[in-house]
């Protein structure tokens, strides 16, 4: 019988690396840039080890669960945007006319009113927001995970979504929206995008290699420090109409 190898994620996730590395050049003068590439490398380095080692060993479900959240504390660390969200608007009008619920609600987290946004509410959750980002790892690493095991379905859904927010960035970049946070996104996109087409041609069906849990969690780390640091699933979500 044939031996199919296993664990070949590791190869497009190194190949990523040295790409990301190599891109740091262009942001040498932009000192916040520079800590921003370095969480995001050491964040998913760290979950291509847990990958290998997950491939190697066969880690316990508990250790998938807590591992990526310590994987996120650069990200964390390295976080100095916004931590305010919109309220859509009908949870707002119906906090407006719940006073208790509202006076409650004020004096764990802070309310203003958005001066662009139609006059939407806008809460800041500040740590509860950091929380929120390092469960948003967890589920990416997983989500792209628990496809594992059907040949091509990994590599393929993350190509198809990391496409996605590609094109979203460039349509960003053409009408002058937050074109240094898209900028940076695409810049992480587009290696991924390249290693991740290049490991889809071995691995589609009759798949001749198998890219493990390793391409599984670089894959959702990627995603997850890319949203972290550009806060572009922002822009995404408006809730001010």
């Amino acid at each position: 019988e044939k031996q199919i190898p296993e664990a070949v994620g590791v190869i497009p996730a190194t190949i990523f690396l040295i790409c990301i590395i190599l891109l740091q050049l262009l942001f040498s003068g932009d000192k916040s840039k520079i800590v921003d590439f370095h969480s995001a490398l050491l964040s998913i380095c760290f979950m291509i080890l847990l990958g290998f080692v997950d491939d190697v060993l066969d880690l316990p479900w508990r250790f998938k669960l807590l591992l990526p959240t310590v994987a996120t504390l650069p990200l964390l660390c390295a976080y100095n945007g916004s931590t305010s969200v919109l309220i859509p608007h009908f949870i707002s009008n119906y906090l407006v006319g719940n006073d208790h619920l509202l006076n409650l609600m004020e004096k764990t987290f802070d309310f203003t009113k958005s001066s662009n946004n139609g006059g939407a509410l806008l809460i800041d959750l500040s740590w509860v927001y950091l929380v929120y980002m390092g469960l948003l790892a967890v589920f990416c690493t997983n989500a792209v995970n628990i496809y594992a095991g059907i040949n091509g379905l990994e590599c393929g859904q993350c190509i198809v979504i990391a496409t996605v927010i590609l094109c979203y960035n460039l349509y960003e970049i053409s009408m002058e929206n937050s074109v240094e946070n898209n900028l940076f996104s695409a810049e992480i996109m587009l290696p991924f995008i390249g290693v991740s087409f290049g490991t889809l041609f071995y691995n589609w069906f009759p798949s001749k290699v198998f890219v493990g849990d390793t391409y599984c969690y670089f894959a959702g780390m990627t995603f997850a420090g890319k949203f972290s640091l550009t806060e572009i699933w922002k822009q995404t979500v408006d809730f001010s109409e």
